[in-house]
């Protein structure tokens, strides 16, 4: 990938460091790499970061000789593509896959199966996941095919305008019909996966909106829309479980009651659906909207009994 930044007036004397890291947004480590290569040019000859510029010079940075491979094995597996471009690959992630290797499982994942698809077809494996779902939520994933997009794209999830829409199935209902949880949350204890509602937590928001509401098995079973505003571990599970309407499949936070109706269906983990993502592309600048199909066999037979919910 190649970077490019034309000075202007107000570049008079500024260092190229400087350039780097706040115009063209790239991480220390980045920069620290860059500065043992002959990557980074002014009007075609390559300078130390410590050269100063003059107004109509423009920098020029090549970011491939920085690149380095996963630090896991690319994989040939079925992925389900939903959107790409130079910089950018989506996915609809089924239920049941990790996201990414972890120190248990470092193959078999994800972002193994991401790596192999750009390696077939890009004739590259590099990829970094930029958001990331829990093992049983289906949905929209990410990965960047440069550290400096994924850099880029983890900010724009974080503006204003960025917005990632679930759709779930709760046994019972939340309090009303729409609304914002507010609650904060943390580790139910050191080293424990488990998270909890706590004073002592971080911050945690969810906006919701209930869209179906059904009897199944003799237990209430709602449809919801939920926007989650922050991004804590198990947010939405422990928000919803915290008020009495626990993601139905949810054995980890469910009680007796969900756990019941979910073996009386047969159904074996959570029914939560990353089903929109909306960000801007940071290099394109147009605002994307990406959405993933639901398509979950155990998710669409519950979702055929609310009609027009998704």
């Amino acid at each position: 990938m190649r970077l490019e930044y034309a000075s202007v007036e107000r570049d008079d004397g500024r260092k190229v460091y400087h350039v780097l890291k706040n115009e063209l947004h790239l991480s220390a480590e980045q920069i620290k790499r860059l500065k043992r290569t002959d990557a980074v040019a002014v009007d075609g000859e390559p300078v130390r970061m410590d050269r100063r510029l003059n107004p109509g010079e423009t920098v020029t940075v090549e970011l491939d000789g920085i690149e380095t491979p996963p630090g896991f094995p690319p994989e040939r597996g079925t992925v389900d593509v939903i959107f790409e471009n130079e910089a950018l690959l989506a996915l609809n992630k089924p239920a049941g896959l990790l996201t990414h290797p972890s120190r248990g499982r470092f193959t078999g994942t994800l972002a193994n199966f991401a790596a192999g698809y750009l390696l077939d077809t890009a004739g590259s494996a590099v990829c970094h996941a930029v958001n990331r779902l829990d093992r049983d939520t289906s949905g929209v994933v990410i990965f960047a095919k440069s550290a400096h997009v994924k850099n880029l794209t983890v900010q724009a999830l974080k503006e204003p305008e960025a917005e990632k829409e679930y759709i779930a199935f709760l046994c019972g209902t939340l309090p009303e019909e729409r609304g914002v949880i507010d609650l904060p949350i943390a580790r139910e204890r050191e080293g424990y996966q488990k998270r909890v509602v706590r004073c002592d937590g971080k911050p945690a928001v969810t906006e919701y909106e209930t869209v179906g509401v059904t009897q199944i098995h003799g237990v209430t079973v709602s449809a919801v829309r939920l926007k989650p505003k922050t991004g804590r571990t198990h947010q939405i599970r422990v928000h919803c479980s915290h008020l009495g309407a626990p993601v139905l499949g949810d054995r980890l936070y469910g009680d007796a009651r969900t756990v019941e109706l979910s073996d009386f269906l047969g159904i074996e983990a959570h029914l939560l659906h990353a089903g929109r993502l909306t960000f801007r592309d940071s290099l394109s600048g147009e605002l994307l909207t990406l959405r993933a199909e639901m398509k979950r066999e155990d998710m669409r037979k519950i979702g055929e009994i609310f009609k027009n919910f998704y």
